[in-house]
């Protein structure tokens, strides 16, 4: 393969994208060629666009949430042929290093990094085929599995929490796409109340709509008041933060009782520093938990409970687009007008 061309959307530089005609990716003896049918955008697509990445350095192809159809394969692929519907994770862990030996394959220290789902075709490197690329089961649609990535970067968040049935959870930036899968794995989890809080109106029906006990619009409310309210006073045992912002991740802390469990799921700008009250970490035994990406097992597990019906997909797509007008799905997404958009090629 490779011989070919295809139309991609390229990043440039902040603020600027370009579609383009480039390539077809060529393949090696233990990789996939997919044409992608659907791609989902992302926080980190939209943080991308409109600062750069630390990551990605210009011009790059980006996007990593798609499923779509396998059209080649390599020589030595063994468990995946052409026709096969499929759906794939972005990374892929060396398995060898200090840190996957220790069982935390996302920090691995040759992490393989997949990007390039804005695009009619993506190469699936052999890693990644062997470890985090899945076989789509008929009734599933690409649209649904191309969740995967995301709702397994919470699975992981989750797993580290280890919510017990009962507790109260409070969901700030509950939201957005990331808040709301947390909303329903929490409430899986048997978590009761489950709080969201949001600035978002429309998005904070979707919350409820899933299942959120309460929702707090905190331009009107005051988070901590209503969490404290449905607490007995005390405040929620385990508080996941998603908007990704300096004064959310303070109102994590806010609404926390003594002992609990605070996760600062969504990343800041790189450099930016957080002062927080050292005698409330310190005297109410507060347990902050950083937490980045996913893991081999979270991707299957997200997989499964997608397959499964437990997580709801579709409410997180509110709208598509197709490729050559992916700059405007983004711009939708930084006005808080859509949740994700389906990018189709």
């Amino acid at each position: 393969m490779g011989d070919g061309s295809m139309w991609a959307t390229v990043f440039i530089a902040p603020g600027e994208l370009s579609f383009q005609q480039m390539p077809m990716p060529d393949i090696g003896p233990e990789d996939l060629l997919v044409k992608i049918n659907t791609a989902l955008t992302c926080g980190t697509d939209v943080k991308t666009y409109k600062r750069g990445h630390p990551k990605y350095n210009p011009p790059t192809l980006f996007g990593h949430e798609f499923a779509g159809d396998v059209i080649a394969t390599g020589k030595d692929v063994k468990n995946f042929a052409v026709g096969m519907r499929v759906a794939a994770g972005n990374t892929a862990p060396c398995n060898e290093c200090y840190f996957c030996k220790r069982g935390q394959p996302n920090l691995c220290d040759d992490l393989l990094v997949n990007l390039g789902a804005f695009a009619e075709y993506i190469r699936i490197p052999g890693r990644l085929v062997r470890q985090n690329t899945f076989a789509l089961p008929d009734y599933l649609s690409y649209r649904q599995a191309a969740i995967i990535e995301p709702l397994a970067c919470v699975v992981h968040g989750q797993d580290l929490l280890r919510i017990q049935p009962g507790e109260s959870v409070a969901l700030v930036g509950a939201g957005g796409p990331i808040g709301l899968m947390h909303l329903q794995l929490a409430l899986r989890q048997g978590a009761s109340p489950v709080i969201a809080i949001d600035i978002n109106d429309g998005r904070l029906a979707v919350a409820e709509r899933l299942g959120a006990t309460r929702i707090v619009n905190s331009t009107r409310e005051d988070p901590a008041a209503v969490v404290r309210d449905l607490t007995e006073g005390r405040g929620a045992d385990v508080i996941i933060e998603s908007a990704g912002a300096k004064a959310t991740w303070l109102t994590a802390l806010d609404v926390a009782r003594k002992g609990a469990r605070v996760q600062w799921f969504g990343g800041l700008p790189g450099g930016v520093k957080v002062e927080v009250d050292s005698t409330r970490v310190h005297y109410d035994e507060l347990t902050i938990f950083g937490v980045y990406h996913l893991t081999p097992l979270s991707l299957e597990r997200a997989f499964r409970l997608v397959c499964n019906g437990i997580i709801d997909a579709e409410s997180l797509i509110t709208h598509q687009t197709p490729l050559k007008k992916l700059e405007d799905g983004l711009k939708m997404m930084m006005r808080g007008e859509s949740l994700k958009v389906a990018v189709l090629p």
